[in-house]
């Protein structure tokens, strides 16, 4: 079932920092593009919904931390992580400069478009680090890198507020109030992103309607109605439209299945083949368009959804973080955890993702008509960077909620 995913913390905010010191051409974000919007399209289908039957996902923040873990795998566990980065033929500093490139060119902070991107590494001061790995995740993800004591109850409180804080207050904490004694390291980025609609949906028009929810649960929503010229294109399978944000971009792509279909018939067909294909049947057309009003938060665990893309060792006995500590021969990763949160209104829409990467010791149809789309039944959302291609947020909602 599509739902809305996001994965490893990353956080994004405007007090977000452009790397300073790597060395890194404007350009090199093109060589991960690709890579990130295929993990996007093969996590969807590995992943559970949650009790709401949504789900959401964010590519580029997993693929952002699982790159800054890769900075100390050598082994059968490097070329684990670097297939299921979808990255063979880019080395370690090729990696690091594409994704240095990346977060320069995604930090948008205008009167009508915020993204920011962050990283911080927590390490047990038990442990030292060696010195390429943090000097590489220091220049090239501009993490910040504090010692803790697990142990200590101010150590979870100093993750949480550093999450909260680069969330806007929108995900409030990732790790519980107490920390488990055998941590080694958590490797956290973020991303928070508020947009405005380049064609704001008028309040004055919104009104209750029903939306025919998985299972046939009819609820009532608040429904927003929009008539304009919009990037639409629709085939036998569903309809889909384009909503701008700011000045273009960035957008959020609604893919919403034919009445005869359903989301489940639509998650078979969306592939990364097909996400190429049909990006290039957009087309502006005028219409009308209802879109519910909506906010839900999502978390799920990433371990057996990146060990069936083929990376198991990293999480076993037999994982190879050789260059990443100082003295520790058995570190494994324990545990990789996503948080995300998106509200969806008339003036546009605030989305946040977490990911935490916590390591301890192991153990086509055309018409010339006006297009009508009433987003009435579960539906695919892709929130992506029209600049450079990226994928930011992608995911499935069969059962909104309203939001605020």
């Amino acid at each position: 079932m599509l739902s809305i995913l996001m994965t490893i913390v990353i956080v994004t905010t405007g007090c977000g920092k452009e790397t300073s010191n790597a060395d890194f051409q404007k350009d090199d974000y093109q060589e991960i593009v690709a890579s990130n919007n295929q993990l996007g399209f093969e996590l969807l289908s590995k992943v559970e919904p949650n009790d709401d039957g949504n789900i959401l996902i964010s590519p580029i923040s997993l693929f952002m931390a699982l790159s800054m873990v890769f900075n100390g795998a050598d082994g059968v566990t490097k070329d684990e992580m670097t297939n299921v980065l979808n990255s063979k033929g880019i080395d370690a500093e090729k990696l690091n400069q594409a994704n240095a490139s990346m977060a320069s060119m995604l930090q948008k902070d205008s009167k009508k478009i915020q993204l920011n991107v962050a990283n911080s590494i927590w390490l047990n001061e038990a442990y030292q680090f060696q010195a390429d790995f943090a000097q590489n995740n220091q220049d090239y993800y501009n993490a910040m890198i504090e010692e803790i004591d697990p142990s200590a109850p101010k150590s979870a409180k100093k993750i949480n507020n550093w999450v909260k804080e680069n969330t806007n207050k929108k995900i409030e904490k990732i790790v519980s109030d107490q920390l488990d004694p055998s941590l080694v390291a958590m490797l956290v980025n973020a991303i928070y992103f508020h947009g405005e609609w380049k064609y704001g949906f008028n309040k004055n028009q919104t009104e209750s309607r029903p939306f025919y929810s998985d299972g046939g649960t009819i609820i009532d929503l608040p429904a927003m109605l929009l008539n304009e010229e919009l990037p639409y294109m629709e085939n036998e399978d569903f309809q889909a439209v384009s909503l701008p944000y700011g000045d273009g971009e960035m957008s959020m792509k609604i893919f919403l299945p034919r009445e005869s279909s359903s989301l489940e018939e639509l998650e078979q067909i969306f592939s990364y083949d097909n996400w190429i294909k049909w990006n290039s049947h957009f087309q502006e057309k005028e219409g009308t368009m209802l879109l519910p009003k909506f906010q839900m938060e999502y978390e799920t665990l990433l371990n057996d959804a990146l060990i069936a893309l083929g990376m198991p060792s990293a999480f076993n006995d037999d994982a190879n973080f050789s260059n990443m500590f100082e003295g520790a021969s058995s570190v494994a990763i324990s545990e990789v955890k996503q948080k995300t949160f998106l509200n969806v209104n008339e003036e546009g829409a605030e989305a946040a993702a977490v990911t935490s990467v916590t390591m301890e010791e192991s153990a086509k149809i055309t018409s010339e008509e006006p297009f009508y789309m009433d987003v009435n039944r579960p539906f695919v959302i892709v929130m992506t960077d029209e600049q450079s291609g990226t994928i930011l947020f992608i995911g499935a909602i069969s059962n909104p909620k309203e939001g605020k």
